[in-house]
């Protein structure tokens, strides 16, 4: 190998390992981590919605609320 091919090889070397000593590697580190639990708590709510326990809130009794708001009376159980 000749000098030039020497040199550029460590200079790639150099290159390809990441800052994390410095300032900026810290920063990008905390970055991707803030953004990366972001995620993580975002897709844990989805999951939540999605497979957890089912609330009757008030926009599940829509179809059966009457005109004053409130839920409509059930019927008497029939007496035999």
């Amino acid at each position: 190998m000749s000098v030039p091919e020497i040199a550029d090889n460590k200079w790639e070397l150099e290159a390809s390992k990441p800052p994390i000593a410095t300032a900026g590697g810290i920063l990008q580190i905390f970055v991707i981590t803030f953004f990366a639990g972001l995620f993580a708590w975002m897709v844990l709510f989805a999951f939540q919605g999605i497979f957890g326990a089912r609330r009757d809130t008030l926009a599940d009794q829509y179809g059966r609320l009457t005109v004053d708001g409130k839920p409509a009376p059930t019927a008497a159980p029939a007496s035999q």
